[in-house]
């Protein structure tokens, strides 16, 4: 049965009940009636129940024209620029002369795009007539927006334990940004680590005699400065200073990176954090409207000192590390992937204030217009003149000189050999967007259910193959176990987590995934590509639908674009084509690495100079 989604049209002018359930966990089938209620979901699993028994079902977080909530993405992004500005357009969180409020972006950015994404949601209650409302949710922000919108709602327990097919981006925050436990534990020895090499290090190179003197420059690590900082940090003449140890690296080599040591009493802070804080309860000034007229400011400056009371006096530590490191050492330049991260950002803010020049290398593409993760910066690498174009709308400090990750991809010595009697399809799962308001946590699962579906109908219409699912880096494995049991017990499909993409490309004829950067590298190795746009994300080229990219949007478009496949159509030519891919993904010469590594220094060499 195909699965569809789309925005709340009701069928019926009234409603006995209204259920809202986070998932399969909270339903009791007593209660309903499928010819008189009305259910709202996070999970596919519940969704997909009440679909098959005929009921009326929508996602919670998915009930809104895509039109209008990419009007209310461009709002909600105005906001985040100002929330920590008073009336005067003065950082309301300073210290020591250096602004910092855009650094805590990160630690309320979800909550602040969930409420506003329920608040536009849930509005559509109001225009409906209903007996009950029955709310069963760990979800506290749901009754908050019920509340604000004086719905009266009765509360339900769970009543099973079942898997859920919907992304637990709760979860998901807790693990990886505010660790604890075990993972909290290891974290702190690393700090304590980091500490302490840097403060040995700089007294160990004040004791080596050099005839020409370091020039200093920070960088953010991750995938697109990893081999940056492999070059640079080896380099007799620079002194490459970083966060914390490379990853991957030789232990040896750990000798030429640099430590900003965070380290101080944390009592120190807390006067300083207090004022901060009442502050920004006398002094904030930024306010959200939406554009169905409601005004939910308060309740996100209530998120925000939620989330940001128990964060300030760590990150002040931090801060003052930061600007204590940088007197005594000095840098030249800046180089970083994104405005994000919490010490790099706060670099950032310490280099903004004292006049330090910054290079950005984006961290993959960016394809969409309202965002601003990566747009602050003295010179930035867009990659290439699309990305230029549209996401940053030609602004002066650009340079296209190519994502050094595609350095992996040289052009090919002979065509790739593809198996289309039986070939082995890999899938690129989908991934919820936790900042872009026309995202839905259970879209992952949507767009995975239709695309084995199409997979099924293809093999039982005599197109024998072998599937892989490659689960992205922030997914949960068992997830999907769960999932193929239970939707396509009769499917083999091989799960891959944690091996790399180019590993898994290589054993593969035909890729399908989502708006992601994987498509190119597929392409790269001359395998032929198909975007299923399952989201309905507002996105620039190529993902538009409207470029060479193959795109398909409901199953039957699959079907075509694999029967297409199958036949060796035309339509996959365009995009396997390196000059078009070009113009999306910047140079693919293999040289990106070595451009980005001379604009460096021709950037060190003007700083020299002036």
């Amino acid at each position: 049965m195909p699965n569809t989604v789309a925005s709340i049209a009701p069928r019926k002018s009234h409603y006995r009940n209204i259920f809202i359930l986070d998932s399969l966990e909270w339903w009791d089938a007593a209660r309903y009636d499928a010819s008189a209620d009305l259910v709202l979901t996070y999970d596919f699993g519940l969704k997909h129940k009440i679909a098959a028994m005929g009921g009326e079902v929508y996602y919670i977080d998915h009930l809104i024209d895509p039109s209008i909530m990419q009007e209310n993405n461009f709002l909600v992004t105005e906001f985040l620029k100002n929330w920590h500005y008073d009336a005067n357009k003065k950082d309301i969180f300073t210290y020591k002369e250096i602004p910092f409020g855009f650094s805590l972006r990160l630690d309320i950015w979800n909550e602040l795009v969930t409420l506003s994404r329920l608040a536009l949601c849930l509005e559509s209650l109001k225009h409906l007539s209903f007996d009950t409302l029955y709310l069963g949710s760990d979800d506290t922000r749901i009754k908050t927006v019920l509340d604000r919108y004086k719905i009266e709602t009765h509360s339900v327990s769970k009543s099973t334990s079942a898997p859920i097919f919907y992304f637990p981006i709760a979860q998901w925050l807790d693990d990886k940004i505010r660790s604890s436990g075990l993972r909290g534990f290891l974290v702190r020895v690393r700090e304590i680590v980091t500490a302490f090499y840097g403060y040995i290090v700089p007294f160990i190179d004040a004791l080596i005699p050099r005839s020409k003197p370091q020039q200093a420059l920070f960088i953010q690590e991750y995938h697109p400065t990893r081999k940056l900082i492999e070059i640079l940090k080896k380099d007799p003449l620079l002194r490459v200073i970083l966060v914390n140890f490379t990853r991957g690296s030789k232990l040896l080599d750990h000798r030429f990176e640099r430590l900003i040591p965070i380290s101080g009493s944390l009592n120190t802070f807390e006067p300083i954090a207090s004022t901060l804080l009442r502050a920004l309860k006398e002094h904030r000034h930024a306010s959200l409207i939406l554009t169905n007229g409601e005004d939910i400011s308060d309740e996100l400056y209530t998120i925000i000192e939620a989330r940001i009371t128990p964060r300030i006096v760590p990150v002040l530590r931090t801060l003052h590390s930061v600007i204590r490191y940088l007197d005594n050492h000095p840098i030249r330049l800046e180089i970083l992937i994104a405005n994000m991260g919490l010490t790099a950002t706060l670099v950032d803010c310490v280099c903004k204030a004292r006049g330090v020049p910054s290079y950005l290398i984006i961290n993959g593409m960016l394809t969409k217009e309202f965002m601003d993760e990566a747009k602050y910066a003295t010179t930035i690498n867009a990659y290439s003149t699309s990305i230029k174009e549209h996401y940053f709308r030609n602004i002066e400090n650009i340079v296209c000189l190519g994502d050094p990750r595609m350095d992996n991809y040289p052009p090919l010595d002979a065509p790739r050999v593809i198996n289309r009697t039986r070939p082995t399809i890999t899938i690129g799962t989908s991934g919820f967007n936790p900042i872009d308001l026309n995202s839905y946590v259970a879209v992952e699962f949507e767009f995975m259910y239709d695309v084995l579906s199409a997979l099924q109908t293809m093999i039982e219409q005599d197109f024998p193959m072998e599937i892989i699912i490659k689960v992205r880096p922030n997914g949960y494995l068992k997830q999907y176990a769960d999932f193929v049991s239970a939707f396509f017990p009769n499917l083999n499909v091989e799960l891959i987590s944690t091996a790399p993409m180019k590993s898994v490309l290589d054993k593969t004829d035909l890729y399908i995934s989502i708006y992601s950067q994987t498509l190119f590298e597929a392409s790269c190795l001359g395998i032929p590509a198909i975007y299923y746009k399952k989201d309905t994300e507002v996105m620039d080229p190529p993902f538009n639908g409207e470029c060479e990219l193959v795109t398909a949007r409901n199953v039957d478009d699959l079907l075509q674009a694999l029967h297409d496949f199958q036949s060796e159509h035309t339509r996959y030519n365009a995009f396997l084509d390196r000059s078009v891919m070009e113009r999306y993904i910047g140079p693919l010469d293999g040289n990106n690495m070595q451009r980005n590594v001379d604009y460096v220094y021709e950037l060190l060499q003007k700083e020299g100079q002036a």
